[in-house]
């Protein structure tokens, strides 16, 4: 029987559903793959290689490597022709510390080029249980659809009913017409991923799948959600070994005084306190870097004021997610999980918003609608700054006072960007299209990198950061190239203003952070131990004889398989560019006084290109740096 349920729904009956041929399931991790063709309704059962399985690990490594293989330069991002591709890692599902996760990757509607996305939840642990480590999802349907798929066995059904829900409108009445014995997760599209916004989500249990527009491609194959589940058991290849390696991690988590005392208390949040005490928190569209009324926005007004419970993601001792709720005022009523760090920035300091109770219900909103909340609150700290500058009048807004620190507008804003009404059609696909839009010399003021909006920390005054969001391969992301804000605002290892030095920083965390993001678990870990260890849980859980330095040279293999998919797509080195306002504007005020980057930049660039083995003059990688990596089997070296 498809699914044991209590009530079997009509449209779950043997002659309503497409099945797989199911593979032997009872081995372990070793890429097994449903290919989805939405344009028939066909599905196919295929696994991958096995060497681009060990090499690429899984999750995001996984995933570049068969986008790279599907996705080709001449595919545009809202056709038919782009795929979705779901992966999950091998840890995902097996009760490793911090292994719920999964990743979507795809050719980006926002910037053009690479995008994967990471998203926690129960969703890869239900993948695999489903039968699968990979969902590869093509073709356009003809009408609204969703996807189930259970136990090797694949359904297409008819979305009409709920195509204009929210998410969480649509994954409850999902979650309620499969009920199933170990229960299901959903990944959906709201609004926003309907009407094709280059800002939207894909939304799993109120976790999102954000930057760059993924919602959008789900909404461009008039995809609404996929269903997944089953009774299978991720299979382990020695659970006792397994067992005993997570004790010892548990162990070391728990005596992590970062992940106990800051993360777990406070969440990403956290980060609040630690890039104000540096300067380096975005204020005014990034024209500061000291907020005035930062205790608004400090983590322990969270907890105290708007706290209703701790969450934790499957398999996490760490609880770092919020679930919060405003109480009383204009924003009564609003609950959300969050608001993390970038949020807070994005609708906080960047808007001069002081109110957590509308960055609450922003957040609130965001999810339910599917959009992306970095990516809307920088537009809308720009859109600020066009309007105080007398480029947008009240005529252009609607009528709206888009002023910075009036946060009681922010969600007439978001709503008007989803329905593409009036001054939200000309934000609704983010700050560098409506730069575009407006004109005027607004550019220099747009905060993106290759049209993706920038993460929260200013590297003016955190030189390394430049890197990381400039070279980074989906765009102006704060840690998809490396996140080195620990290493240089805590760690006492580096100097912050220093130029020199930051190169090899940023590789080695780059490729730090592909393992991670492969394998697949939290990159938080990474301050409770090291490769050596998530080395010895992949070898216990796939039987895989592999150690860190492998695992290393697989996160570098990854990062250059990723710059080579951008190289294809024509990006060179003049786009590893940051805004004008960084390299051109010091900062004014506070630790980060007088900082800028100037010149330095192009210096730090050289230096970064040099230890990746990529072409000073244009950012490709070397031909020796693909052999070594044992890419030139998969990549052709793109000439000048």
């Amino acid at each position: 029987m498809f699914f044991p349920i209590r009530n079997i729904h009509p449209l779950m009956m043997p002659e309503n559903r497409r099945e797989v041929k199911m593979s032997n399931r009872s081995d372990t991790y070793r890429g097994r793959l449903l290919r989805v063709n939405l344009t028939d309704s066909s599905s196919k059962e295929e696994e991958v290689d096995p060497d681009i399985l060990r090499s690429f690990i899984g999750g995001r490594g996984l995933g570049a490597a068969l986008l790279y293989n599907e996705v080709g330069p001449d595919v545009e991002p809202l056709s038919h022709e782009n795929k979705l591709i779901f992966t999950a890692g091998p840890l995902v599902g097996t009760g490793a510390p911090c292994s719920g996760r999964f990743c979507v990757s795809t050719k980006s509607p926002q910037t053009g080029i690479y995008l994967y996305s990471i998203c926690s939840g129960r969703f890869g642990r239900m993948m695999r249980k489903s039968g699968y480590e990979v969902l590869i999802i093509e073709g356009k349907a003809s009408h609204p659809v969703y996807l189930v798929i259970h136990d090797g066995e694949m359904i297409v059904q008819d979305a009409g009913i709920l195509w204009g829900m929210n998410t969480e409108e649509t994954e409850r009445n999902l979650r309620q017409k499969f009920s199933v014995r170990g229960g299901v997760s959903v990944a959906c599209i709201g609004p926003a991923g309907e009407n094709m916004l280059k800002v939207s989500c894909i939304i799993s249990e109120k976790r999102a799948a954000g930057r760059g527009g993924p919602g959008a491609v789900m909404g461009s194959k008039n995809l609404k959600a996929l269903v997944v589940g089953g009774d299978n058991q991720v299979s382990i290849y020695d659970e006792p070994e397994l067992k005993k390696i997570m004790k010892n991690a548990h162990q070391l988590i728990k005596d992590n005084p970062f992940l106990m005392d800051s993360i777990s208390p406070y969440g990403t949040a956290t980060s609040v306190n630690l890039s104000s005490a540096h300067g380096v928190f975005p204020v005014h569209n990034w024209q500061r870097g000291v907020f005035e009324d930062i205790d608004a926005l400090r983590p322990q007004r969270i907890r105290k004021e708007f706290l209703l419970r701790d969450k934790a993601c499957p398999a996490c001792p760490v609880a770092c997610s919020k679930i919060t709720a405003v109480t009383s005022g204009v924003f009564a009523g609003a609950k959300t999980e969050g608001p993390e760090y970038e949020t807070i920035y994005a609708f906080g300091s960047a808007c001069d918003n002081p109110s957590m109770e509308s960055i609450i219900y922003a957040d609130m909103l965001c999810d339910q609608l599917g959009m992306d909340t970095i990516a809307c609150g920088v537009t809308i700290a720009f859109a600020m700054e066009c309007f105080e500058r007398g480029i947008l009048n009240i005529r252009d807004t609607d009528n709206i006072e888009l002023r910075f620190g009036n946060g009681e507008i922010i969600p007439e804003i978001l709503q008007k960007m989803v329905k593409k009404e009036g001054i939200g059609d000309v934000l609704s696909d983010g700050v560098k299209r409506a730069a575009d839009r407006i004109g005027q010399g607004t550019e220099k003021f747009a905060m993106h990198a290759k049209g993706m909006e920038l993460g929260g920390y200013d590297p003016r005054g955190v030189k390394g950061q430049a890197l990381v969001l400039a070279c980074g391969p989906r765009g102006g992301c704060h840690h998809a190239g490396g996140y080195v804000i620990a290493a240089e605002l805590v760690s006492g290892k580096f100097d912050r203003m220093a130029i020199k030095g930051k190169g090899p920083l940023v590789r080695h965390a780059r490729d730090l952070r592909g393992v991670m993001d492969s394998a697949i678990y939290c990159a938080f870990l990474a301050a409770a131990y090291g490769l050596d260890v998530a080395a010895q849980m992949i070898g216990a859980a796939t039987g895989w004889d592999i150690d860190d330095e492998e695992l290393i040279t697989a996160g570098e293999r990854i990062s250059n398989l990723e710059r080579m998919y951008n190289v294809r797509e024509g990006i060179r080195r003049k786009d590893d560019i940051l805004p004008a306002r960084i390299l051109q504007e010091p900062l004014p005020d506070g630790p980060s006084k007088g900082e800028i980057l100037g010149k330095d930049f192009e210096l730090m660039i050289d230096e970064f290109y040099q230890v990746c083995g990529w072409d000073t003059d244009t950012g490709i990688p070397s031909g020796e740096a693909l052999r070594r990596l044992g890419l030139d089997k998969y990549v052709k070296k793109t000439e000048n």
